[in-house]
C-alpha cells in the first residue's frame, strides 16, 4: 500500500528548531500543570528530586535527540545538579506507574483541547496497532525474537501494541504494553545460554511493573480489550474502534460490543479466509460470497476508482456489515467488517482512514523521538522509555495543534483512500 508519510513533516519544523524547542517546552509546562499533574508520582523520589523535575528533564533530553548518557556529557543540562543515575534511578524503579502516567498527560491533553475547540460534532474513535521494536541487545531483560512483517524476518525486540485515541482532530497514545514472542521452541528464537545471561531482578507481586511483565506473554487481543476498557474507565469515549486484520475476530467483536451496552462499534479490515459467515440462512466463507456477488451486486465508486460488494451477515451471533472492496486495476478483493449497519461505502471508506493516524504516530516517534532506540537491560526501563517517547510526542501534537492551521488530522482527511 502507498504511503504518503514523507509529507507529514511537522515535527522535524519543531524538532529542528532550538529556539522553537525551548518555547514548546514552555507551553507544555503551562498548559499540562505539570506539576499538579505529577503530584501524585512526587511521593517516589530519586535521591531528593521530585518526579515532575526528572520527568521534564526526560522530555528535554527526548526533544533534543538526547539519550540519559549524551544529555549528561553535553553540558545542555549544567543546572542540573544530578546525575545519570538519578534518572536512570527513576526509569528502573519497579514502583513507577508509567501506564497511569501516560494516561494522566493523554486526560490533559482531551482537557486543554476541549477549552480551545468544540470538537464535539467529529466522529471520536481508538484506533488500534502494533509495531516492531528493534533492539540489539540480548541481555535486555525478556529480550527475543520477534517476526517483522516489515522486513519479513527475526530481529531481537519487542512487539508494542498501542491505543491511539483519535478526538476529530488529533491522535495521541492513551495506552501502550510491550509483548514477546515465544516462538515454536518457546524460547523466544534464543538460546538457553543467551536467556541466562540476560538481565533479571525481583519484583513485588503489587508493584506496577509486574502487571507489564505478565502482560509479555499474554495474547495482544486480550491486552487490546483491556486498553479499551481501561480508557473509557479513565473518561474517553468513542463511536468506534479501528483496527487492522490480525485484530479483527470474533473475541474483539464481541469484547468491543458489550462495553458500555454496545455504544462502540467495531471498524477494521479482515482477512479474506475460510471463517464462516451467514448470509440469508446460508454458510458462507468470503470467496464463496465474492464469487456469488461479483458479477450481478457489485457496485463501482467513481470517487474511489474501486468496485465493492456491500453484504449483511451474522458472523459468530453478531450482525455485521462486509464491504468487499477491489481498487482499480488491482487482482483481489479486501474486505473491512463493520458492526455498525447503517454505515454506507463512502463513510466506511472515510472512517477507516483514521486508522493511518496511528502509523503516522508510529513514524514519528521513531524517527524524531527515538522510539525503540533504547538498550536498558531492565525491562522497567524499556516501558519507561516507551512511555517518555509518547508522553513527549503528546505535548508536540498539542503544540502542532494550537500553532498551525495544518494539523495532521487536517491533511490526513485529504488523503486518497488508497491508503487502505
Amino acid at each position: 500500500m502507498p504511503s504518503k508519510l514523507h509529507h507529514l513533516n511537522e515535527l522535524e519544523r519543531i524538532l529542528t528548531d532550538k529556539e522553537k524547542t525551548n518555547q514548546v517546552l514552555l507551553a507544555f509546562y503551562k498548559q499540562f500543570k505539570v506539576s499538579r499533574l505529577l503530584k501524585p508520582f512526587d511521593l517516589i523520589k530519586s535521591k531528593g528530586f521530585l518526579i515532575s523535575t526528572l520527568i521534564f528533564i526526560l522530555c528535554v533530553c527526548r526533544l533534543r535527540g538526547f539519550n540519559v548518557w549524551t544529555m549528561q556529557r553535553s553540558g545542555y543540562f549544567g543546572i542540573f545538579k544530578g546525575d545519570e543515575n538519578t534518572l536512570y534511578r527513576l526509569l528502573n524503579n519497579p514502583l513507577m506507574d508509567w501506564r497511569k502516567l501516560l494516561m494522566s498527560f493523554a486526560k490533559q491533553f482531551s482537557i486543554i483541547s476541549k477549552t480551545h475547540g468544540d470538537f464535539n460534532s467529529h466522529v471520536k474513535a481508538f484506533v488500534l496497532d502494533d509495531t516492531d521494536l528493534i533492539k540489539t541487545g540480548k541481555t535486555i531483560e525478556f529480550i527475543g525474537r520477534i517476526f517483522s512483517h516489515v522486513t519479513h524476518s527475526y530481529p531481537l525486540g519487542f512487539k508494542m501494541l498501542t491505543l491511539g485515541f483519535w478526538d476529530g482532530k488529533s491522535l495521541i497514545a492513551t495506552d501502550f504494553s510491550l509483548h514477546s514472542e515465544k516462538g515454536k521452541s518457546g524460547k523466544c528464537g534464543l538460546s538457553k545460554k543467551e536467556q541466562n545471561n540476560q538481565f533479571s531482578k525481583k519484583r513485588d507481586k503489587s508493584a506496577p511493573s509486574t502487571k507489564r511483565v505478565r502482560e509479555l506473554n499474554e495474547q495482544k487481543t486480550k491486552t487490546a480489550v483491556s486498553m479499551v476498557k481501561r480508557a473509557v474507565k479513565n473518561g474517553f469515549m468513542a463511536s468506534y474502534v479501528l483496527m487492522d486484520s490480525w485484530f479483527t475476530n470474533d473475541y474483539i467483536i464481541k469484547s468491543i460490543r458489550t462495553i458500555k451496552n454496545g455504544a462502540m462499534h467495531v471498524l477494521g479490515m479482515c482477512k479474506i479466509d475460510k471463517r464462516q459467515y451467514d448470509v440469508n440462512g446460508k454458510t458462507m466463507n468470503s470467496h464463496q460470497i465474492i464469487v456469488r456477488n461479483e458479477r450481478k451486486n457489485s457496485k463501482y465508486s467513481r470517487k474511489h476508482k474501486s468496485s465493492y460488494i456491500t453484504i449483511v451477515a451474522d458472523y459468530k451471533g453478531e450482525k455485521v456489515k462486509l464491504f468487499y472492496i477491489r481498487y482499480h486495476n488491482a487482482k483481489t478483493w479486501k474486505l473491512i467488517l463493520s458492526t455498525d449497519l447503517t454505515l454506507n461505502f463512502t463513510k466506511v471508506i472515510e472512517l477507516y482512514q483514521i486508522r493511518w493516524t496511528i502509523e503516522v504516530l508510529f513514524k514519528e516517534c521513531k524517527q524524531y523521538l527515538r522510539l525503540g532506540a533504547c538498550q536498558n537491560t531492565d525491562f522497567d526501563g524499556q516501558i519507561a522509555d516507551t512511555t517518555i517517547a509518547l508522553i513527549t510526542h503528546t505535548i508536540l501534537t498539542l503544540q502542532r495543534r494550537f500553532e498551525a492551521y495544518e494539523t495532521m488530522g487536517e491533511f490526513f482527511r485529504e488523503t486518497h483512500p488508497h491508503l487502505l
